[in-house]
């Protein structure tokens, strides 16, 4: 495959995403996009500009590495987790945290040609749309995060409604349901996220996706394009990513809603803004 476009832009005044991939001869080989999770300690205690930052540098550095070594992708993961448990053990060595302190987390999506197709490994709720007949979205297993992201936008539409806008306030206000749901990632029934823990070898997705003719991973922050500004679906999504210039298009499309309505009373979301990253990949003609 070759690369059709690749985005990461955050929302404010740093970015939590990060998106890459490994060329070998010409080709796409690997491609990745990581999501930041949003901070709810009131404080960064780490050397980036937030805690979720610090884990997503030290993690798109080594999966640069492993991602372009032939392992499997479970293989892959557990390699990875290795290294953030030494990074963090070194980063944290002389730091306090205060009781409950909610470790930093990312969303990774992750997919690498092997030998009998591509292949995917998705910790959190990135996306994943493929194109060979039609286009296929693959959607993750049945979690806790859907109930809990429209629960959010219910709750922070009606704060605003009370002219309670600021994200931090209603992140302080929803903090027993965010932390609730924190504790419950990586086990059974809930969903996976990539800490520097063994936990993230829990409940990881791994999905064989055969030689699609294209390849879109997205961010939520990148797909609310679809599911909350409904400015396209998923085959015009992928069909416009595949152009020349359409991944960088459609964020632009996406931010001009953002600042259109920033108090997020024409789409129904719990903060106004995302970051968001992309990476389009679209198979090489036959010779």
């Amino acid at each position: 495959m070759k690369l059709a476009g690749i985005v990461s832009e955050g929302s404010g005044a740093h970015n939590e995403d990060a998106a890459g991939l490994i060329e070998r001869d010409g080709e796409v080989i690997a491609a990745w996009v990581f999501d930041g999770v949003t901070g709810i300690n009131g404080a960064n205690y780490l050397d980036a500009s937030s805690d979720a930052a610090w884990l997503v540098l030290q993690a798109e550095f080594h999966v640069r590495r492993l991602a372009a070594q032939d392992i499997s992708l479970d293989e892959l993961l557990r390699q990875l987790v290795d290294c953030l448990i030494t990074a963090w053990q070194g980063a944290t060595a002389k730091l306090t945290f205060p009781e409950g302190y909610d470790t930093p987390a990312a969303c990774l999506l992750l997919v690498k040609r092997y030998a009998d197709g591509w292949k995917a490994l998705r910790l959190g709720d990135s996306f994943l749309l493929a194109r060979s007949d039609v286009v296929f979205n693959w959607h993750g297993p049945e979690t806790d995060l859907g109930g809990l992201e429209a629960l959010l936008r219910r709750e922070a539409k009606r704060h605003r409604a009370m002219g309670l806008s600021d994200f931090r306030a209603l992140l302080q206000q929803f903090h027993p349901q965010l932390i609730a749901s924190r504790k419950a990632r990586n086990t059974a029934g809930n969903h996976s996220i990539l800490v520097p823990d063994q936990s993230s070898l829990a409940v990881p997705e791994f999905m064989d996706l055969g030689w699609p003719q294209s390849l879109l991973i997205c961010s939520d922050g990148f797909y609310r394009a679809v599911d909350t500004y409904s400015l396209l679906d998923d085959p015009t999504l992928i069909t416009s990513c595949n152009s020349t210039g359409g991944v960088a298009e459609v964020l632009r499309q996406i931010r001009a809603v953002e600042a259109d309505d920033p108090d997020c009373a024409k789409h129904l979301r719990f903060k106004p803004a995302d970051d968001a990253s992309a990476v389009s990949l679209v198979a090489l003609p036959t010779t």
